[in-house]
């Protein structure tokens, strides 16, 4: 009895992997098999355009500040009486 326990256990061991390793192989070859089939002027295409935007300003502006341009002198006002 317990050579037949041994040989169930190694079996389901053996199908658990063999189950995990096809599901793995499947989402890879259905990953593959999508690529290139987005279109161009779907939504998927149109965020990933903004992302990149996003992405390429801000690795532009690395190391310079953020902060609006200072407002140009005026003359200083005066209090009037209330």
């Amino acid at each position: 009895m317990p050579e037949r326990r041994i040989r169930l256990r190694r079996a389901a061991y053996l199908a658990a992997v063999t189950t995990t390793v096809g599901a793995f192989a499947g989402s890879l070859a259905g990953i593959a098999t999508t690529q290139g089939q987005v279109k161009p002027n779907g939504n998927a295409a149109a965020l990933a355009r903004k992302l990149q935007q996003r992405e390429d300003v801000r690795l532009s502006n690395r190391g310079h500040c953020h902060r609006a341009p200072a407002a140009p002198a005026t003359q200083p006002t005066t209090q009037r009486e209330v």
